[in-house]
C-alpha cells in the first residue's frame, strides 16, 4: 500500500477472488459496531478494515501443483500454500494420476465462481520421484539443459584443441607452474593460478581466466543464447549451463595437462607479499595439476609426502576431470605443488590482511554440499568451513576483479560492474537493537570500523549462525550496473566480475573490453542505456538462478530426511533455534544446516507457551518453561510438507 511499509489485514472473507501476489485496489470498510465499543475505545484510534475492491493485475500465471481427486472430480492443489484454494481444471487432465506433479497455467477466477480455473500444461510425474522435483524446478524457473539446434551447430564448429594460429601473439606460459583448485564436484574450470620466481626476490602470480570471448563472438547464436541465460544454474547434482558442454567442459575449461587460451592478470609481489604492480595479457597455459580444496589443504597442513600421496581420492562419480591421482605423481611434482601452494598462501594471506584493514567485511560462514547417487537420491551431506585453501583462491580472484575494474575506470571504458549498495541506516539501527538483546554492543553502524567490530563479536558468539542470518537480512542485495557505484561488503570503489566467463555473461562482457585494452584497439562506443538494460537483465536472471538453487536444496533435504519418518525409536537430530514466531519456531540442524519448523501446536498445550514482546523466546505460564533463540534442542521429523518444501519437526 502506498505510503506504508507494514502489511494490512483484510476483513474476514474480504479477499474476493484475489490470490497471493496480485496487485489489488482496496476499499475501507465501516468499523464494526459492538455493544460497549464507545466506552472501551474512547480516545483510541479506530482500526481500519479493508476489502478487495478490484484486481489490478494478476501475479499468478504459471505455477506447480498436484492432482487431487475430490468426490469424483479432479482438482489442482498448488505447491505454494499461499495459493490456498484448489483450482478447477479447464480441459484435458492429460492422463494425470492423483498425486502427480503438474505445470499449470492460471486461466481465470470470475465471480460468482467458487473456485479459480486452470489449465494443465504438462504432467511432470509422480510427486515421490526425485526426477519429478527436478523437472518441476526447470519448469518453474524457465530453465533448460538443452540448447537450440543453431547454438549446438555453432558449438560443434569450435575446435577441440588450441591451434598454432590461436597461440599467435599471446604470452606463452605453458612452461610456468600452473594449477587449478576447485570443489570436488566441479565440471568446468574457469580459473587457474601460476607462480614463478623473478629477479630481485620477486614473485609473479598469474590469475588466468578461460578465454571464452575467443570462441563466443558477439552477435552469434552462441552469444545470444548465453546472454538470454545470463548464467549457469547449479542445481543439486546437475548444472544447467550457460554455454554448451562442448565449450563449458571442453575447450574453455582449464583441465589438467591441456593447452588452453586465457585472459590473464599478472601480478608482481615482493618476497614478503607486497603488491608491486600488475598487467593484463592474453596468454596460453597448460595446467600442471587439478586439485580439490580438500587436496589443496593437505599441502598446507601436512609435512609428510606419504600422508599427502596416500590421502583418499574424491569419489570418481562426483569429481569432474580429476586428472592424475596424487599417488601417481612424481616426488618432484608433489614438491612443486607443496612449495607453490605455500607461497601462494603466504602472499594471499598478506592480501587478505590488507583487504580487511581497508574495511572489507568478514562474512564467516559454513557451506553445505549435497551429493546424490545415479538416481538423483541424496546420499551424503557435507559441511565445510572457508579454510585457507578456499581463501587462497578467493583473495586472488577478488584482487583480479578489482584490478580489471580499476583499469576500465582509468581508461573510461564501458562495462558491467558488480555493485553492493550501502545498507539503509534504519535497518542498521534495527540490527543494533536486536544484537543488544544478546549482549553485543555496537557503536554507530554507519562506520565500517564499527560494523567489523560487530561482526567479530558475532563470529565469536555462541549464537553466531542466528546472528549472521539477521545481519545478512539487514544488507541490500548486490547487483549488476553499467557504472562503478562501489561495493559495500568488500569496501571497494571499483569492482566487477571477470573470473567466471564460462558461467556468467557479465564476465564475458568484461573480457571483450579487455581484448580492446590488450590489443590496443580503439574502444567501441557503447550505448549506456543498453548496457544498463543488460545489467538489469543479468541481475534478474541471477536472482532467478539463486531461487532455483535454493529450491533444489530444499527438495533434496526434504527427500533426505523423509526417510526418518515413522522410524522407531524416532531419530533425534541436534538443532538450534534460529527464528521464533507466533505459529512456532524454526530450527537448524547442526550437522547439515537443514532448516525445519516446529509448530507451536506440537508443544504441550497445558504449558501455555506465548511469544515474548521482543520476539526472542516462547515462554510458558511457568517462566522455567522457556524456548529462546539460539537454544540447543533435539528435533524429530514430524511430517514433510511437499507443498511448502518444508520439514516439520516436533521436539524430541
Amino acid at each position: 500500500m502506498e505510503g506504508r511499509d507494514e502489511p494490512i489485514s483484510l476483513a474476514k472473507g474480504a479477499s474476493g477472488t484475489a490470490l497471493h501476489g496480485d496487485l489489488v485496489e482496496l476499499q475501507v470498510l465501516p468499523p464494526k459496531k459492538k455493544k460497549g465499543d464507545r466506552r472501551r475505545h474512547r480516545g483510541k484510534p479506530v482500526k481500519l478494515r479493508y476489502e478487495v475492491r478490484k484486481i489490478v493485475k494478476r501475479e499468478t500465471v504459471n505455477f506447480l501443483g498436484y492432482l487431487k481427486k475430490d468426490i469424483g472430480r479432479s482438482l489442482v492443489r498448488a505447491e505454494n500454500s499461499r495459493l490456498f484454494v484448489p483450482f478447477k481444471i479447464l480441459g484435458d487432465t492429460r492422463n494425470a494420476q492423483e498425486g502427480d506433479k503438474l505445470l499449470v497455467q492460471f486461466v481465470r477466477w470470475d465471480p460468482p465462481a467458487r473456485l479459480p480455473m486452470c489449465k494443465i500444461l504438462r504432467v511432470l510425474g509422480p510427486s515421490d520421484d526425485p526426477l519429478t522435483d527436478h523437472k518441476g524446478i526447470l519448469a518453474k524457473f524457465g530453465l533448460s539443459g538443452n540448447f537450440p539446434d543453431k547454438v549446438v551447430g555453432e558449438a560443434k564448429l569450435c575446435p577441440d584443441q588450441v591451434t598454432v594460429k590461436d597461440r599467435k601473439g599471446r604470452n606463452d606460459l605453458r612452461n610456468v607452474f600452473t594449477l587449478t583448485i576447485d570443489p570436488l564436484d566441479a565440471r568446468d574450470f574457469d580459473d587457474a593460478l601460476s607462480i614463478r620466481e623473478l629477479k630481485n626476490d620477486e614473485w609473479e602470480i598469474g590469475v588466468h581466466i578461460a578465454d571464452v570471448s575467443h570462441y563466443v563472438r558477439q552477435g552469434t547464436q552462441l552469444d545470444r543464447e548465453a546472454k538470454k541465460r545470463a548464467n549457469s544454474t547449479y542445481l543439486v547434482g546437475e548444472v544447467v549451463p550457460m554455454l554448451p558442454h562442448r565449450l563449458s567442459s571442453g575447450i574453455c575449461s582449464l583441465v589438467e595437462a591441456e593447452e588452453r587460451l586465457v585472459k590473464s592478470v599478472l601480478f608482481r609481489f615482493s618476497k614478503d607479499g607486497k603488491l608491486l604492480g600488475s598487467k593484463l595479457a592474453e596468454s596460453v597455459i597448460k595446467s600442471d595439476k587439478r586439485l580439490t580444496y580438500e587436496q589443496a589443504i593437505l599441502f598446507l597442513e601436512e609435512e609428510s609426502m606419504d600422508a599427502i600421496r596416500n590421502a583418499k581420492p574424491p569419489p570418481s562419480r562426483y569429481s569432474g576431470n580429476p586428472g592424475k591421482a596424487l599417488n601417481e605423481l612424481s616426488n618432484e611434482l608433489l614438491c612443486d605443488l607443496r612449495d607453490g601452494i605455500r607461497t601462494l598462501w603466504k602472499i594471499a594471506s598478506r592480501v587478505r590482511h590488507s583487504r580487511m584493514d581497508s574495511g572489507s567485511l568478514d562474512f564467516a560462514s559454513s557451506e553445505v554440499k549435497i551429493l546424490v547417487d545415479e538416481k538423483g537420491e541424496p546420499e551424503r551431506i557435507l559441511q565445510s568451513e572457508s579454510d585457507e585453501s578456499h581463501q587462497l583462491i578467493e583473495e586472488f580472484m577478488l584482487l583480479a576483479n578489482e584490478t580489471v575494474a580499476k583499469e576500465l575506470r582509468k581508461k573510461k571504458l564501458p562495462g558491467i560492474f558488480r555493485v553492493h549498495p550501502d545498507p539503509d541506516p534504519e535497518n542498521l539501527e534495527e540490527l543494533r537493537s536486536f544484537l543488544s538483546i544478546f549482549g553485543i554492543s555496537c557503536g554507530e553502524l554507519t562506520s565500517r570500523k564499527e560494523v567489523n567490530k560487530m561482526l567479530s563479536q558475532i563470529n565469536k558468539h555462541p549464537l553466531a549462525q542466528v546472528l549472521r542470518i539477521k545481519f545478512l537480512r539487514s544488507m541490500k542485495q548486490a547487483c549488476y550496473r553499467s557504472s562503478p557505484d562501489g561495493h559495500y561488503g568488500l569496501a571497494k570503489r571499483d569492482y566487477l566480475h571477470f573470473t567466471s566467463p564460462i558461467r556468467r555473461y557479465a564476465d564475458l562482457v568484461v573480457h571483450r573490453v579487455i581484448e580492446q585494452i590488450v590489443r590496443l584497439q580503439k574502444a567501441s562506443k557503447s550505448d549506456h542505456e543498453k548496457l544498463e538494460g543488460l545489467a538489469k537483465h543479468l541481475s534478474s536472471m541471477e536472482r532467478n538462478s539463486v531461487d532455483a538453487e535454493r529450491e533444489s536444496v530444499k527438495d533434496k533435504l526434504l527427500l533426505y530426511y523423509k526417510k526418518d519418518l515413522g522410524k522407531k525409536p524416532p531419530v533425534k537430530h541436534k538443532a538450534i533455534i534460529t527464528e521464533i514466531g507466533r505459529r512456532g519456531f524454526f530450527i537448524e540442524l547442526t550437522d547439515t544446516l537443514a532448516r525445519g519448523f516446529v509448530p507451536i501446536r506440537t508443544l504441550p498445550r497445558e504449558l501455555g507457551y506465548r511469544i515474548t514482546a521482543n520476539g526472542t523466546a516462547l515462554v510458558g505460564r511457568n517462566p522455567k518453561n522457556k524456548l529462546k533463540l539460539g537454544q540447543e534442542t533435539k528435533g524429530v521429523i514430524d511430517k514433510g510438507f511437499v507443498s511448502d518444501k518444508q520439514l516439520d519437526f516436533r521436539l524430541g
